[in-house]
C-alpha cells in the first residue's frame, strides 16, 4: 500500500487527466457545433438549388422530348395593355371627357 503523498500524486495526476479530456471533449463539442451550422448552410442552399433546377430540368426535358418529335418551338405569348402599333393620326380626333372637380 502506498503512503498518502503517493496517493495524493496520483489524485492530483488523475484530476489533471480529467482536466485535459475535458476540454479536448469541450474543442471536439465546439468542432461538432461548427459543423453542424456548415450542414445546415449547405443543406439551406441545396434547398434552394434543388427548387430552382427540378422545374427547369423538367421542363427542359420535356422539351428535349418534344424537340425530337417537333423541330420548331412553339411561341409564348404575353398580353400587354398598351397597343402594339397605332398611326398617330387616328388619335388627333380623339377627345377625352372632362370632370371638374368638387368636395363630393
Amino acid at each position: 500500500m502506498g503512503t498518502l503523498r503517493d496517493l495524493q500524486y496520483a489524485l492530483q495526476e488523475k484530476i489533471e487527466e480529467l482536466r485535459q479530456r475535458d476540454a479536448l471533449i469541450d474543442e471536439l463539442e465546439l468542432e461538432l457545433d461548427q459543423k453542424d451550422d456548415l450542414i445546415q448552410r449547405l443543406q439551406n442552399e441545396l434547398d434552394k438549388y434543388r427548387s430552382v433546377i427540378k422545374p427547369a430540368s423538367k421542363h427542359s426535358a420535356g422539351q428535349c422530348a418534344g424537340s425530337l418529335q417537333e423541330q420548331q418551338r412553339t411561341k409564348r405569348q404575353a398580353i400587354s395593355a398598351e397597343p402594339t402599333a397605332f398611326d398617330i393620326q387616328d388619335l388627333n380626333h380623339v377627345t377625352l371627357p372632362f370632370y371638374p372637380k368638387s368636395a363630393q
